[in-house]
Order: structure tokens, then C-alpha cells, then sequence
């Protein structure tokens, strides 16, 4: 009876992962308002959100295997849409793609964290600078309009939901930037450290003080101070320690 009992419990450990893969991709779908629709908009709509979402969340683990033919079935789409969709996730860094062996979710090591955040400081850097040097008023609203929103996170206790707003202050600082090439190496960088973030703001104060430097760069930006660089590289130190702690913890070391 007792290894019934276990091998139940086993199995539910196994299909929780499923079931909300499945609820995650539903949602996706309700945005799209239909299921009828090119292979290449259930990838950009569908299949990369919904993959993106999963990872960062902790719904599937580092090292996964992701078998096109059970994703597509737990999404509800044909594997058409599969391989760009695991090409965009390994280009954002939370995938890996193995030649004739599948797709992985990717492993986040320390070296990663360190080398990651080495270079978001320098691309960061110089995205508040020229943000600084070319600001507009509407660029000022946008960036009010985002920290806003940050601060009723904050104030909510919700680190989720302030990890989605940091995300659009980011996203706002590139497009004022106004320099593609920064942005799509940005862009390239953010995956592998998503979930240790999200890990992170929920312990210690780490939101507020994320939010607290925040609101010292926007105001930086918008004054065109001088000092937005050093600012950007304090608020990144912070959280390269934060990153840095939750992977030693969750490796045990």
C-alpha cells in the first residue's frame, strides 16, 4: 500500500509541470482571441511566451528535456511551430539546442551570472548615458509612467509583478537609447538570469532597494546627471549579489 502511495505521489510530481504548462499556454491562447493562426504567430504568441513564462517561473526545471511532440501536445498546436520557437529561446539564452538530441532548458552557472552581468553593465551603461544625453519629454513621461507602476508593486508586495514592470523600465531605457545593435544584445543576455531575479526580490528588501536605485536613474535620465552611469553600475552590483546568492543556494553551496 505504501508504494502505491509513493508511486501516486510520484506520478503527480511528474504531471504538476504538465498541468501547468498546459494553464500557462491556455492563457497565451485567450491573448491571441483565436486558435486559428499561422504557424509563425502561435510561435511568437503561443509557444515562445508561454516557454519563456514556464522557465522563468520554475515550472520546468534547468537541464528539462522540451520533446516537441509533448510541448505541442501541452500547448495545444502542431510541432510546426516548435523548432523557431526553441531557436528564439536558445538565442534569449534559456534554451539550449542539442543537434539530432532535443532541446534543454538551460543550466545557469556562477560563471554565467558573473560574465552576464559584466557585460549588462557595460551595455547598460551606455544605454543611460546616450537615454541621458538624448532624453524627451516623452521619454521622461514613459519612464514616470513605468516607475509608477514599479512603486505600486512595491508597495503590494507583489515581486513578480515588479519583475515584469522592471523588465519594461529596461525595455523603455533601450528604445530611448535609440541603438539597435545595444538592443539585441540586451535582449540576448536577459534569459539565463529571469528566474534568479524573480527568486531574489522576493527575499530581503531586495525589491525596494532595486526600486530605490530605480527611481535615482530615472531621475538621472531625465536631468541628464552625470552620475546615471555610476548609478546603473551600483543598482547591477546589487544584483549580481542577489543572482549570485540564490544560484549557490539552490546548488547547495
Amino acid at each position: 500500500m505504501a508504494s502505491a502511495t509513493k508511486r501516486a505521489q510520484a506520478a503527480n510530481l511528474v504531471e504538476a509541470p504538465e498541468r501547468a504548462l498546459e494553464a500557462i499556454g491556455r492563457k497565451y491562447h485567450s491573448k491571441m482571441r483565436t486558435l486559428d493562426a499561422s504557424s509563425d504567430s502561435l510561435s511568437d504568441g503561443v509557444v515562445v511566451p508561454a516557454l519563456r513564462e514556464a522557465i522563468v517561473e520554475g515550472v520546468l526545471a534547468p537541464g528539462s528535456r522540451l520533446s516537441e511532440v509533448q510541448v505541442a501536445k501541452q500547448l495545444d498546436v502542431s510541432r510546426t511551430p516548435m523548432r523557431e520557437a526553441f531557436a528564439q529561446l536558445e538565442r534569449e539564452g534559456l534554451v539550449t539546442v542539442v543537434a539530432r538530441v532535443g532541446a534543454f532548458v538551460r543550466s545557469v552557472t556562477l560563471r554565467d551570472v558573473a560574465e552576464i552581468y559584466t557585460v549588462r553593465t557595460a551595455l547598460e551603461c551606455l544605454a543611460v548615458q546616450l537615454c541621458a544625453e538624448n532624453i524627451t519629454t516623452l521619454g521622461r513621461a514613459q519612464l514616470e509612467d513605468v516607475i509608477g507602476e514599479m512603486r505600486a508593486n512595491v508597495a503590494a508586495n507583489d515581486p513578480a509583478a515588479y519583475v515584469d514592470a522592471l523588465d519594461r523600465f529596461y525595455s523603455i531605457v533601450m528604445t530611448l537609447a535609440d541603438n539597435r545593435t545595444l538592443h539585441a544584445t540586451h535582449a540576448s543576455l536577459m534569459g539565463p538570469v529571469r528566474r534568479l531575479r524573480r527568486i531574489a526580490m522576493a527575499r530581503g528588501g531586495r525589491m525596494r532597494a532595486s526600486f530605490e536605485q530605480a527611481v535615482k536613474i530615472k531621475d538621472a535620465i531625465a536631468t541628464g546627471d552625470k552620475r546615471v552611469q555610476d548609478l546603473m553600475r551600483e543598482q547591477l552590483r546589487g544584483a549580481c549579489e542577489a543572482a549570485t546568492a540564490v544560484l549557490k543556494e539552490t546548488e547547495g553551496g
